[in-house]
């Protein structure tokens, strides 16, 4: 059959990254776009010399024009999308034994860039970067429930919602022994950071009779494995009054908010007039969105970082630090974090240095698909 998909023809010697594996083909790469094409069309890159290098589907805006889904000629139609569902629910089985909540799909390291998708027991929760997936939205929805056994389907870009199935108002989980309740309604983004999942419990070695600040605490993840672990107190702060109504409902879930003050404010202010601490948990969020505000995020982590340093108690304590901008690689955070160490008196060692949760699997070929980086100190 005549293949009558559009094609974009790149610059000499542009094909060898992708060829490598990776899923971007940005616009100053192309020798040759086709006029007149929709956001979200699908469209086959060809190598110079015409060679097939991929298919993908054109973006009308950003720097990247092409995001690559097949290095065949595959269409994008039910058997494509329940075959990729498919591979990313099989890993997620295996990686989560007897759980039914993890990142179900995580774009281009699941051969879906642009698209990344959370199972919360009977839901599925989809957030696309890309028209390319919203227009298929209903094909997706479908294909999520048939093989995921999924009930409902929560798909959302850029603020528009759609919703498939039957879909509640509230949904309580159980993820790795901690209870919790999830509003899709008033959460961020896909609902719950599951990037941090194998993190959260190594707070629990270190809380014992500790005093615990849970920075940026969200939903109160890290707060509930502190108390669980057997921490003699717990201050959590978050700026978001929906995050801190939750993260106080999650502690009560847990038995534990007896021991746990939830506060909504400033995590800096909130430190800088705050008692001693055993623990001191930062998790905030991106603080850069773009290259450009690196600099600037470097500075707010190492003024951030210093003030938590300030405040672990004078005969020595635990900082577990993160980051997830992807514009500050792990040696800039690392430096950024020692500046702030140095600079607040005190002396550190690193004790681990990990990374996202396995079912956020970095691509090889793509170092873009890592971007969480937490330090575990000890701080003297």
């Amino acid at each position: 059959m005549p293949n009558d998909t559009p094609a974009a023809t790149l610059n000499a010697k542009e094909e060898r990254r992708i060829l490598r594996g990776h899923c971007w083909a940005y616009r100053n790469e192309f020798a040759a776009i086709p006029d007149g094409l929709a956001d979200g069309q699908v469209v086959d890159v060809l190598a110079h010399n015409g060679r097939f290098v991929g298919r993908g589907f054109y973006q009308a805006d950003g720097g990247i024009a092409v995001r690559v889904f097949s290095r065949h000629a595959d269409d994008p139609d039910t058997a494509f999308f329940t075959r990729r569902l498919a591979a990313a629910l099989a890993l997620r089985r295996r990686l989560f034994a007897g759980s039914d909540v993890f990142r179900w799909v995580y774009g281009d390291s699941d051969g879906l860039p642009g698209l990344v998708v959370d199972r919360y027991g009977a839901v599925a929760v989809a957030r696309a970067s890309s028209q390319f997936y919203f227009d298929r939205s209903q094909l997706i929805a479908d294909c999520l429930m048939a093989v995921g056994e999924v009930a409902a389907v929560h798909f959302e870009l850029g603020g528009v919602v759609r919703r498939f199935g039957d879909l509640p108002e509230a949904l309580e989980l159980e993820i790795d022994g901690v209870r919790a309740e999830l509003r899709l309604g008033a959460s961020q983004k896909t609902g719950l950071f599951l990037d941090q999942r194998r993190n959260w419990p190594v707070v629990r070695e270190l809380a014992r009779d500790a005093r615990v600040f849970d920075g940026h605490c969200y939903h109160g993840f890290w707060s509930c494995h502190a108390a669980l672990g057997g921490a003699a107190a717990v201050t959590a702060v978050d700026s978001s009054a929906a995050a801190v109504e939750q993260a106080q409902r999650n502690l009560e879930l847990n038995g534990v908010a007896d021991k746990c003050a939830v506060l909504c404010g400033d995590v800096e202010k909130t430190l800088a007039g705050g008692d001693a601490y055993d623990v001191v948990i930062l998790d905030p969020p991106a603080f850069a969105k773009t290259r450009a505000q690196a600099a600037k995020a470097l500075g707010r982590y190492q003024a951030l970082n210093a003030a938590a340093a300030a405040r672990i108690a004078p005969e020595g304590g635990f900082l577990v630090t993160s980051s997830c901008s992807h514009f500050v690689d792990e040696s800039m955070f690392l430096e950024a974090v020692k500046r702030a160490i140095v600079g607040a008196g005190r002396t550190a060692r690193l004790l681990e240095l990990r990374g996202a949760s396995p079912d956020h699997p970095v691509l090889l070929a793509m170092p873009e698909t890592a971007y969480l980086k937490c330090l575990v100190l000890r701080v003297d």
